[in-house]
């Protein structure tokens, strides 16, 4: 999943922490939109905009809270690499999800959970 250059234009405007903060929220912690939308004061618009950014589906809640246990740090990493998100126009990106970069990038860190 991605999403359109013009939203991660927009979602430029937010700072890198709070990308994080979304992202370790929704796929770790498997909070809500809504509470996050609440939370930090943002349209939740902009956060699904936000997590499509960073390959998430989000045509089911499935993938919420998915990766408990999952180091503040990787999540870090993941997200500053790919800071402010990954645009549907890039269709070479598509395989790009937190779990596709880890394997590439930390291939033992299944095991290190």
């Amino acid at each position: 999943m991605s999403t359109s250059i013009n939203n991660l234009r927009r979602l430029a405007s937010i700072d890198v922490k709070d990308h994080i903060a979304l992202f370790d929220l929704y796929v770790t912690a498997g909070r809500d939109i809504e509470y996050m939308a609440i939370r930090f004061g943002t349209d939740p618009e902009d956060i699904i905009h936000l997590l499509e950014g960073y390959g998430e589906n989000l045509s089911d809640d499935s993938g919420k809270g998915r990766l408990k246990g999952l180091h503040r740090t990787l999540v870090e990493e993941y997200v500053n690499t790919f800071y402010p998100g990954i645009a549907s126009e890039n269709p070479e990106n598509d395989w790009i999800t937190i779990e596709g970069y880890l394997d590439i990038k930390h291939p033992q860190w299944r095991t290190q959970r």
